[in-house]
């Protein structure tokens, strides 16, 4: 067998396999003896100038990746009627001969996919997106280490599809995202999410999501319309802490996935039991039957404050029976001790209610009583007849005069068995704006406890000010939610 421009470096072993974009074949490097992988692209293809230097330009990026998890691109040559992609040539088996045998025992299926999600989030940092994750593009070697193959190469069509031959698609169908089956131009690396999504059901269940016998339509409607299962009876194969991780990563609309690799990584490892990157501080749960909720009100340390009050209570009792002045008294002093039969019973008044000072105030008379043994008496409270008493006035706690940001959920609902619904409200009710915060959202179980989190960014609030957003989530068993702002 030979491929025309690499007889002198090359010797052909045998074919490992072909696709819409060419052949690839295991051969052998003379000069160093060492096998490589070589993909022959399509003549179509190889003839179109404006394909050879696109595929140049694009062979230079993945020849810069460099990862354990990811195949190495080690030439891209060209000639006259061929393009040629010299690769890592990797022993072992795909995940599509493994399953074969049926789904993958759980230990396996965690040490597997979290080496293909750190592959892909590596990758998508360094700005290439796959468009084509499959099980036959994932091999194990006998060392149990993940290679992803074609990592890259179906990009190098997608952004003109005249150069494809009629019903050629560029990639698989059974793991295309909703947008890869639309059509559309602006494919980003949450369309590789959803393809792991569906990789990773089909690892649990030994089987592709939807029927292979449907036809091209039917199985395209289905991926834009529909989940991978009824929501209502989930595979009893996936266990349910899995459920929830499969369906954000297989949302129909990019926006509801995971943002990216690393995330995703994060929710399926604490599927395993894996800790997250945040603690869990108590915060004010929010019911199933709750549908609107008010803002927490300024905290108050009511303990100390207790104290103080407490002590102070004390202290006008002590001047109401020994020290209080008598009639005539200098009112400016505590006046002289009361002397009088101990026998003599004292006699209690109510006073009436303080009324409100007319004449100017300073800003800190506002706060407090002007004396410490006596309220501030306004001119129509002083006019009362001489034997009604003044009650003293208690301290009240100064008003909030920074920003006083306070996070609650609105609206929460549970429209199915899996979709919850709600709106997250951060209010700015203080006397100036606000920085930016994080805010943290926790959903919770029937008994109260975490089931996943999610964090969002709020922008600077000005003065009675409110922010809001609103939430959706497709997991099960979620009974309420609660926020809480981050310091």
């Amino acid at each position: 067998m030979r491929l025309p421009g690499l007889e002198e470096k090359y010797e052909v072993i045998r074919s490992l396999g072909e696709g819409g974009m060419g052949i690839v074949y295991l051969a052998l490097q003379k000069r160093i003896n060492r096998k490589v992988a070589i993909k022959s692209i399509a003549p179509y293809l190889a003839r179109d100038p404006s394909v050879r230097e696109r595929f140049a330009s694009e062979a230079a990026v993945l020849a810069r990746l460099n990862h354990p998890s990811i195949v190495t691109l080690y030439d891209y040559i060209e000639e006259e009627n061929a393009l040629y992609l010299i690769m890592e040539y990797v022993e072992g088996q795909s995940l599509a001969e493994l399953l074969k045998a049926g789904p993958l025992p759980l230990d396996l299926i965690e040490k597997y996919f979290t080496q293909i999600l750190e592959a892909f989030q590596y990758a998508h940092e360094e700005g290439v997106i796959h468009r084509d994750i499959k099980p036959a593009n994932v091999m194990i070697t006998p060392g149990g280490r993940v290679k992803i193959l074609d990592f890259g190469v179906a990009r190098l069509l997608q952004t003109d599809h005249s150069l494809t031959r009629t019903g050629m698609r560029l990639g698989t169908l059974l793991y295309m995202s909703p947008e890869q089956v639309k059509g559309e131009k602006d494919i980003d690396a949450r369309s590789d999410i959803y393809s792991l999504g569906v990789l990773l059901y089909e690892l649990l269940t030994g089987r592709p999501p939807y029927p292979t016998d449907l036809s091209e339509f039917d199985l395209s409607l289905k991926i834009v319309k529909e989940p991978l299962f009824d929501l209502s009876r989930p595979p009893a194969e996936i266990p349910a802490r899995l459920v929830e991780v499969i369906l954000k990563a297989t949302e129909k609309d990019p926006a509801y996935r995971y943002p990216s690799c690393k995330v995703f990584l994060e929710e399926f490892q604490a599927a395993f039991g894996g800790e997250r990157p945040w603690s869990s501080p108590a915060t004010r749960l929010l019911s199933e039957t709750e549908k609107t909720e008010k803002p927490h009100p300024r905290k108050i340390p009511w303990v100390p404050v207790g104290i103080a009050l407490g002590i102070a209570g004390l202290g006008v009792a002590l001047w109401w029976i020994v020290g209080r002045p008598e009639k005539g008294d200098s009112e400016s002093g505590f006046g002289k001790a009361v002397s009088q039969p101990a026998s003599e019973t004292l006699s209690v008044r109510v006073a009436p209610p303080l009324k409100a000072d007319p004449g100017p105030a300073t800003s800190q008379e506002k706060r407090y009583s002007s004396s410490p043994s006596r309220p501030r008496v306004s001119q129509e409270a002083s006019s009362e007849p001489a034997s009604t008493e003044i009650a003293p006035a208690i301290m009240q706690p100064l008003p909030p005069t920074g920003p006083q940001l306070a996070a609650y959920i609105e609206d929460f609902r549970r429209t199915t068995f899996l979709e919850t619904k709600a709106v997250l409200t951060v209010r700015n009710t203080g006397a100036q704006a606000s920085e930016p915060a994080r805010v943290v959202v926790y959903l919770l179980n029937k008994a109260g406890e975490v089931k996943r989190t999610d964090t969002f960014l709020v922008p600077s609030l000005p003065p009675e000010n409110t922010w809001t957003k609103p939430l959706r989530y497709m997991i099960a068993g979620v009974h309420g939610m609660r926020a809480e702002l981050l310091k």
